[in-house]
């Protein structure tokens, strides 16, 4: 399964970020998206092993 850009976004962000933490709430503004609806992306890609 291929990532979408959302997920390849999270999964640099989390690569990228210092001490594994990203700064979720300025992701979603620069995305235009909600906070809820990134962190619920989030969770979905822990869930099916995307990301740890």
């Amino acid at each position: 399964m291929k990532p979408t850009k959302l997920e390849k976004l999270i999964i640099d962000a989390i690569k990228g970020a210092k001490l594994g933490l990203p700064d979720w709430s300025a992701i979603a503004k620069a995305e235009h998206i909600s906070l809820d609806y990134l962190q619920s992306r989030v969770e979905w890609m822990r869930k099916v092993g995307m990301i740890k």
